[in-house]
């Protein structure tokens, strides 16, 4: 009578599960059998080739205790989780299938092209926590890099943190860092480490930032540069996602968008996969910031500031908008301008126009109003129209065009305009490991080429020193971008 009673259940269990739609569970085992635990739960045990799929993930082993009461899944044998994020595998799982989310031991995997092996692993593959890690790029077998951490915590598929984080530079160690932040998708530039940079004003100095997340919606960016010949910089950004998705934290200045890393300035197509951004709310504290693409010579800034930023999509355009609120104050060598409490409203917009096989037209729009106490607004409007030629996948070639219009003025340099007319060239060639690129800005009205700016790097699969040289104002950069991806 009880093993009738067994097989009745079985029967029953197998008939729901195969009733139902390609979006449930849909299990295949070589053996399977009914076992009832001590608390009268029954649990299906699977044996020999098991496949667990559920909402197009897998799960691959070959033995599973499952539970489709508590939607869990359970085993102390080596198993497979495979997913859109990338491939897990590890010595035990105790994985709850609808949400997606569980605890996996002596795992090892690739997560958005990140390799990494871990002592535990708790969440999910976009979102998780693990202990005792190992994390290399491109290359599991042989990484020219390679980094150790006693914790790591992966949030929405951005940003990696590691804390105690020893970094291995082709098998030799190079520094400890209390805590390091990789940027899983951003793969043009993934790793922020102290780095080196020259001017003839300030002489040789050192760069460091830092990236601690707050919670599953804020970030904090701490950046310090101390010079041989200059004030130290200092600069404090926190931001809050009130919506899905990271906070935003770029630079408030539009016009320098692109310009903000010397690798995706020349870069016309980074290597770059946008994450979801959210509506955030963002606060700023800035003393004697030397802007890498400054105006001119011996100009500092010194800002505080809160601000607004929604991030905008329609169609295949996308952009953003910002309120903002602050005192912004100004001094080129000693002589300050009067701090000023300034508001601004400021835009940007990103439209593809038109494409067919090595061209693209697209239409790059910046916008923005600021006024002033005691002085009153400025505002202008910068479109720019810009043809892309990629004749390869080693050479592109951009030319840009752009009328801009200014009307009222501003009390700070760094607000102008630098050309209302220009005509620029971007272009990046690889031959090889070698990385050329070169950046030139022509203001159409002064007959000036009035910005030169050069690149150059070397990449070992995935890993690429490079020199940035700018000639006016005079700025040379020397670092190392670590990325996912190979030539």
């Amino acid at each position: 009578m009880r093993r009738i009673v067994v097989a009745g259940w079985m029967l029953l269990l197998l008939m729901h599960l195969c009733a139902q739609s390609p979006e449930a569970l849909q299990i295949r085992a070589l053996q399977y059998s009914l076992q009832r635990t001590p608390e009268g739960e029954w649990l299906l045990e699977l044996v020999g080739k098991v496949t667990i799929e559920y909402q197009g993930r897998r799960l691959l082993g070959e033995q599973f205790l499952l539970d489709t009461e508590l939607a869990r899944v359970r085993s102390d044998a080596p198993f497979s989780l495979i997913t859109d994020e990338g491939v897990l595998n590890g010595q035990r799982v105790d994985y709850f299938y609808e949400a997606q989310r569980g605890r996996f031991e002596g795992v090892q995997g690739q997560v958005f092209g990140i390799y990494l092996d871990a002592v535990a692993l708790e969440g999910d593959l976009n979102d998780f926590a693990a202990c005792e890690v190992t994390v290399s790029t491109c290359d599991p077998v042989r990484p020219p890099v390679r980094i150790r951490a006693s914790s790591v915590r992966l949030r929405q598929g951005a940003r990696l943190t590691l804390r105690n984080a020893r970094l291995f530079i082709y098998g030799q160690p190079l520094l400890i860092l209390p805590q390091l932040t990789v940027r899983v998708r951003e793969t043009a530039e993934i790793i922020s480490l102290p780095a080196p940079i020259y001017s003839a004003e300030t002489g040789w100095g050192a760069r460091i930032r830092v990236e601690i997340p707050l919670d599953s919606n804020g970030l904090v960016q701490a950046s310090a540069t101390s010079y041989l010949r200059a004030t130290p910089e200092t600069r404090l950004v926190a931001g809050i996602a009130l919506s899905a998705g990271e906070p935003v934290l770029g630079e408030p200045e539009l016009r320098l968008r692109f310009e903000q890393s010397a690798l995706y300035n020349l870069r016309e197509s980074p290597e770059r996969v946008a994450t979801q951004r959210g509506v955030t709310l963002r606060a700023e504290y800035a003393s004697n910031i030397r802007p890498l693409f400054a105006p001119r010579e011996r100009l500092r800034l010194s800002r505080r500031e809160i601000a607004l930023i929604v991030p905008l999509t329609h169609r295949d355009g996308f952009g953003e908008a910002s309120l903002r609120y602050g005192n912004l104050g100004e001094r080129v060598d000693t002589q300050p301008s009067p701090t000023r409490v300034r508001f601004s409203i400021e835009g940007d917009w990103f439209q593809p126009l038109w494409r067919t096989g090595k061209w693209q037209l697209r239409l790059h729009l910046w916008a923005s109003y600021a006024r002033y106490a005691g002085v009153g607004d400025y505002q202008w409007l910068r479109p720019q129209l810009e043809l892309l030629w990629q004749p390869n996948g080693t050479l592109t070639l951009m030319t840009g065009y752009v009328r801009a219009s200014t009307r009222g003025d501003s009390p700070f340099l760094t607000d102008q305009l630098r050309a209302r007319r220009e005509l620029n060239l971007r272009t990046e060639y690889r031959h090889g490991n070698l990385r050329v690129g070169a950046l030139l800005k022509y203001d159409v009205e002064a007959r000036t080429l009035y910005d030169v700016q050069i690149l150059l790097g070397w990449r070992d699969r995935c890993l690429e020193p490079y020199l940035f040289w700018r000639r006016s104002p005079s700025a040379a950069l020397i670092g190392v971008n670590i990325t996912t991806l190979e030539f």
